[in-house]
């Protein structure tokens, strides 16, 4: 049972001073912490990484672009998902900011099943392959929703052998008893180039 954010006045994110900063810090943050992610040992927070990107040209000259995701979480010490903090006035469902965090999934470095984004008020959560919303919820009611992102985002789920027939499971249960959304991330990204080698 999550009860992290128990006592958070939910009514903050209606005030100005109430910016991304103050997302990552107390809500981000106590949701990572109880899936079972620190800042030390092998199921890790990575905050704002810089990723440079091969594949981007300006005229004729190729140029170095960096690309930092706010989180980059590890399982087992290596890439598990992505995780994007916005400002709570911000989508999260769509438009640029989905983009970018597709961008951060499909980068050589990560290549993660899994980005999400979370502006305080809500969290998505998108599989990069399947290319679609797998659980979306108000971050309010995360309790009520606790039970399926631990079983989609806990370290556990990135270990070797980890039971898919759980996940799938869960993956199930959230396109039945929650909100999600059937837009297909391909009708988002255009003009997304592919990496070498495919996604």
């Amino acid at each position: 049972m999550f009860t992290a954010l128990e006592d958070f006045d939910f009514q903050l994110l209606d005030s100005r001073d109430f910016k991304e900063d103050s997302v990552r810090e107390e809500i981000i943050y106590p949701i990572l912490k109880e899936l079972g992610y620190s800042a030390g040992g092998l199921n890790r927070i990575v905050r704002s990484r810089s990723l440079s990107h091969p594949f981007v040209k300006i005229g004729s000259q190729e140029r170095p672009v960096t690309i930092i995701p706010d989180y980059l979480l590890l399982a087992a010490n290596k890439p598990a998902w992505i995780l994007d903090a916005k400002a709570p006035g911000e989508a999260v469902t769509s438009g640029g900011h989905v983009e970018q965090a597709f961008s951060y999934a499909t980068h050589p470095e990560i290549r993660s099943r899994y980005f999400a984004l979370c502006n305080g008020r809500e969290f998505a959560l998108f599989e990069r392959e399947g290319a679609d919303v797998r659980l979306y919820f108000q971050v309010s009611e995360i309790a009520q929703h606790w039970e399926a992102l631990y079983a989609l985002l806990g370290p556990r789920c990135f270990q070797p052998g980890a039971a898919q027939a759980d996940r799938t499971n869960v993956l199930t249960h959230t396109h039945t008893h929650t909100h999600t959304n059937s837009m297909k991330m391909s009708s988002l990204f255009p003009k997304l180039p592919t990496c070498a080698g495919g996604l």
